[in-house]
């Protein structure tokens, strides 16, 4: 599909012709425009932008406010943030506030892993989707109003914002599961879609042309929304920043600017996300669970059926194992950002604003080039993932430094900027190169079940590196310290994909699939009860990471598909 057609196609349009199409036996209504840009704006509110800012922001700032020197006893300077801070942890032990930060990181995403692995499946079958998605979001854009109430406290309230944050991390990522989860049903019932798949005259492999199609055409677009919603409140509350505040000074620089920007960013997202409530069909659903299935067991049965696959591909596995590597270092890569500039720029949230928008800005451009760079060059998907790994490592030699020096290593203003440029550009195409070099990789039939592993790796991976890093911070006193381990994540990485012969690989796909073929399916609602949700899900969250809502992430490469395979 052309990049005209991949944004101004309409699926409404029908071409009209002889054949007889009865869509009244397809299960699902019809969709309609208003729901299909209800859809887009719920994702244009679930932008995930305070997640990751101003909320952590907020409680480092009001740990730092109840936090003792360890090296004099008195209470932490909060005009010098780069000092020592401990503050009481589970039993009365006192740790440094950036190991209870990454603490709050892994706990947030543990729990995350263990809820979606065993209670997934509601979101992909069934009609608990509707249900739990509003619930979720219910209770994500409390989580985002609620901490305003603490907008005076002395930081005594920082255990009431570490639950907050914790709950807002959760119900934001179960937001995006049930989101995507519904992204399928509603992109095959697109009334094109539908045309197709009653259409007696068509094949089987034309009936699933047409339906990935529109599946490319959903997922562009409600990943434009997102940005769209993104560089809409980095772009306003930019400004705000601006507004001439006590003093001659300006609003972005008192602490309250943190949480009026959390107050907005949930009303924002409580404005977009009415619309898919009200527009969805009571009838939309996703099938039925499987027969000899439940939902407490399907997720961590589909788990063990993959990793029993997997032995048989070799390539597979060290490229499944190689991601788990870089997934790990670029997710705690952020985390440790988001503490670094906290302590570096005083808990501003105008300089944190600007940033996040200059990501915005770059990942963009970045995405561009490497399109670009693959299309001028004839560049290999392999050949741009190691680029991009090697690019993207290079931040953690930086941090290195840090060790060090006291001028450099991620310690100054200026660094801060140059790496949210940096990661923007080089960093944010990640997540559609490692999509591509997967679906390189995996037997056709199996996208499924291999795409969805990819989601828990995902989640797995997530909570590691920040326990890592927070007990190297809790007994050196020194959070650079965590950056060589998160270098030798990378440099794992780099060498697995090195290893991985993407030729031989087909040819063990080739061979997997004379063992093992592709079975025949009789319609395409069967097809679409064997359909996992994870696989959208788990995109959607990769491009949350770095704050860097990046409009082509999803359309970076023509072999990025989504497909309806058994």
């Amino acid at each position: 599909m052309s990049l005209r057609d991949r944004f101004l196609a309409d699926p409404f349009i029908i071409e009209e012709d002889d054949r007889e199409h009865d869509d009244t036996k397809l299960k699902q209504p019809p969709v309609t425009r208003k729901e299909m840009w209800s859809y887009y704006l719920y994702y244009n509110g679930d932008n995930g932008y305070t997640m990751f800012s101003y909320i952590p922001n907020i409680l480092q700032s009001l740990a730092y406010r109840a936090g003792i020197n360890p090296d004099t006893g008195a209470p932490c300077d909060m005009n010098d943030t780069l000092a020592p801070c401990n503050i009481s942890w589970a039993g009365g032990s006192m740790i440094p506030v950036a190991s209870m930060m990454l603490y709050v990181q892994a706990i947030s995403f543990s729990i995350q892993f263990l809820l979606f692995t065993t209670f997934g499946s509601l979101a992909d079958y069934g009609r608990w989707n509707r249900d739990i998605l509003l619930l979720a979001t219910i209770i994500g854009c409390a989580a985002q109003i609620i901490p305003i109430v603490l907008v005076n406290n002395d930081g005594s309230g920082w255990g009431g914002m570490m639950a907050i944050n914790i709950v807002a991390l959760i119900s934001y990522g179960t937001s995006l599961v049930f989101y995507g989860a519904a992204f399928p049903v509603l992109s095959d019932n697109l009334p094109a879609v539908r045309h197709a798949t009653t259409d007696p005259s068509l094949s089987r492999e034309e009936k699933l042309a047409v339906s990935e199609k529109w599946r490319n055409y959903v997922s562009a677009w409600s990943t434009i929304f997102s940005n769209i919603g993104f560089l809409v409140m980095t772009g306003v509350l930019s400004g705000a920043s601006f507004y001439p505040w006590y003093n001659g000074d300006v609003l972005g620089n008192d602490p309250l600017y943190n949480y009026i920007s959390t107050v907005v960013c949930g009303g924002y997202w409580i404005l977009n996300a009415i619309p898919y409530f009200i527009f969805r069909p009571r009838g939309r659903s996703g099938p039925p669970l499987p027969k000899g299935s439940n939902h407490l067991t399907i997720g961590w049965k589909s788990i063990f059926v993959a990793f029993r696959e997997i032995r048989k591909l070799k390539y597979l596995f060290l490229y499944i194992f190689s991601y788990f590597m870089f997934s790990d270092a670029v997710n705690t890569t952020n985390q440790m950002i988001s503490i670094v500039q906290g302590e570096i720029t005083q808990f501003s949230a105008q300089q944190v604003t600007i940033m996040n928008l200059v990501s915005a800005v770059t990942s963009i451009i970045g995405c561009f080039f490497f399109l670009w760079l693959s299309r001028r060059f004839g560049v290999k998907t392999k050949t741009n993932l190691l680029i991009i790994l090697f690019l993207s490592g290079i931040v953690a030699v930086w941090g290195c430094f840090g060790i060090g020096l006291d001028n450099f290593g991620i310690k100054t203003t200026w660094e801060l900027w140059a790496f949210y440029a940096w990661t923007g550009l080089f960093t944010a195409p990640i997540w559609a190169w490692q999509q591509t070099m997967l679906a390189e990789l995996v037997p056709k039939g199996k996208e499924n079940l291999f795409f969805g592993l990819f989601g828990v790796v995902n989640k797995a991976s997530s909570w590691i590196g920040p326990v890592v890093i927070g007990a190297i911070t809790e007994h050196t006193s020194n959070l650079w310290k965590g950056w060589p381990f998160i270098l030798g994540l990378f440099i794992i990485a780099f060498a697995l994909v090195c290893l991985i012969d993407v030729e031989k690989a087909k040819k063990q796909v080739e061979e997997y699939q004379k063992v093992h073929p592709m079975p025949d399916q009789e319609s395409m609602e069967d097809d679409d009860s064997l359909y996992h949700g994870q696989r959208h899900q788990q995109e959607q969250e990769q491009r949350h990471e770095l704050s860097d809502k990046t409009a082509v992430a999803t359309t970076s490469s023509d072999s990025e598909k989504y497909e309806i395979s058994p």
